[in-house]
């Protein structure tokens, strides 16, 4: 019956559990279900050949994880509590049957994996890869936009059909119509309304949800414009060319 109820409890957790219970002559309270939960062994499921590494907010902005995950059954393995290269490196020496590390682009991701694992194969995951070349593809077409008018076959003035709501102004880097520009631009301008209300900046953080750096940065730009130079401009990527 120990065991039975267990079951129920990791398949239902402690309420809905002992309701179940009830159904088939069981009286249990939910609390006894939960104990006899927390009673199991930790589960020690096999080191996986596959490992996908990715951060996770305990709190965000403030405290971070790392979680783990077979990514050949597709089950986390196991939470590290903190996102150093250290603890990662860890984890994976324990464990020298890691053949592939997926993981995104973080430094510390790199570093640990390179550490605890020399031998596996560190590969980029599918999401990171397919955000970072549509965001590549996005900054080439708004800094040739200039190139593909002029390519374009010139129209009578009766065909030509402008499309709503966007601004044609090519002098700017990012104009007005791309999903990166219009979301800056909204958020400068919901700190700096904030802001000139008399909200502190620790409150403007609060209010909108954003981290101390976020809200610095956007705060410090006079306008957004400035917020579309330095790693969305002058950095160079493998993925201009």
């Amino acid at each position: 019956m120990r065991a039975t109820l267990a079951a129920v409890g990791l398949a239902m957790a402690e309420r809905a559990g002992a309701r179940l219970a009830g159904v088939f002559g069981v009286s249990v309270s939910r609390s006894t279900v939960l104990r006899l939960v927390e009673e199991l062994p930790e589960p020690n499921p096999p080191a996986p050949r596959v490992v996908g590494v990715d951060g996770y907010a305990m709190r965000k902005g403030r405290a971070y994880g790392t979680v783990l995950v077979d990514a050949e059954t597709r089950r986390p393995v196991d939470l590290l509590p903190d996102r150093e290269a250290s603890s990662l490196a860890a984890w994976l020496a324990a464990r020298p049957g890691v053949e592939v590390v997926c993981r995104d682009r973080a430094p510390v991701f790199a570093e640990g994996a390179t550490t605890g694992a020399p031998q596996a194969v560190q590969v980029a995951d599918r999401r990171h890869l397919w955000r970072k070349l549509s965001e590549a593809a996005e900054r080439a077409v708004a800094l040739h936009r200039q190139c593909l008018r002029t390519a374009t076959p010139v129209l009578s003035p009766a065909v030509i059909v402008e499309p709503a709501g966007r601004e044609e102004n090519v002098d700017q880097p990012w104009p007005t119509g791309f999903r990166f520009a219009d979301r800056t631009r909204a958020r400068h301008a919901e700190v700096h309304a904030l802001l000139a209300a008399g909200h502190s900046r620790r409150a403007v953080q609060r209010q909108l949800g954003m981290t101390c750096r976020t809200v610095k940065a956007l705060a410090d730009a006079p306008n957004p414009e400035e917020l579309f130079r330095g790693q969305w401009q002058d950095r160079p990527s493998v993925l201009d060319e």
